[in-house]
């Protein structure tokens, strides 16, 4: 006699439960042990693949310090960089932001089609540097290797996707 359906899904869910965590289980050994001398280097989101330029990216130099550049076709956003240092330690990665570049002024213009890629853009603005006053070690984001072989190195930053494009921070090299 078949189980009613409540019974079914119930004993469907566990046994996927079960699969996934076990899943996660042997992937978790399989995963690369991190250190503070790997994460050093130029890490952009979402793809190993540099086009014309780098998109949002971090460069994290072996004295501690890191800058984090936002998405510099995101022409609306009043951020554009962050500096400080980073303290990494076993898999939580902290920050202390010391300093950030601003846009100020400035009007709001449409994008011109074919060349920006969002729909409204800062006309006539200019960049500030802000020191952060009372610069603090900011909560952790877990930090963890995701895959290292050949071809490309990546990492999750609080489950975000970065792949190492460069081993020196100064500057980006096609390896």
């Amino acid at each position: 006699m078949p189980l009613p359906i409540k019974q079914t899904v119930i004993i469907c869910l566990l046994s996927t439960g079960l699969i996934v965590s076990n899943g996660f289980a042997q992937s978790g050994t399989n995963v690369p042990k991190l250190s503070s001398k790997d994460i050093v280097g130029i890490w952009q989101i979402g793809s190993p693949v540099v086009g014309a330029y780098l998109v949002e990216h971090f460069q994290f130099f072996k004295n501690g310090t890191f800058v984090y550049h936002y998405d510099p076709d995101d022409d609306t956003r009043n951020i554009i960089e962050l500096k400080g240092s980073y303290l990494f330690k076993d898999n939580d990665l902290y920050f202390t932001i010391k300093s950030r570049i601003v846009r100020k002024g400035g009007s709001i213009a449409t994008g011109a089609v074919g060349t920006d890629d969002y729909l409204f853009t800062f006309d006539n603005d200019s960049t500030k540097i802000v020191m952060e006053r009372n610069a603090k070690q900011l909560d952790p984001v877990i930090i963890m290797a995701v895959k290292r072989n050949s071809k490309y190195f990546m990492i999750k930053i609080n489950n975000r996707n970065y792949y190492k494009v460069s081993s020196d921070p100064a500057k980006y090299e096609d390896e």
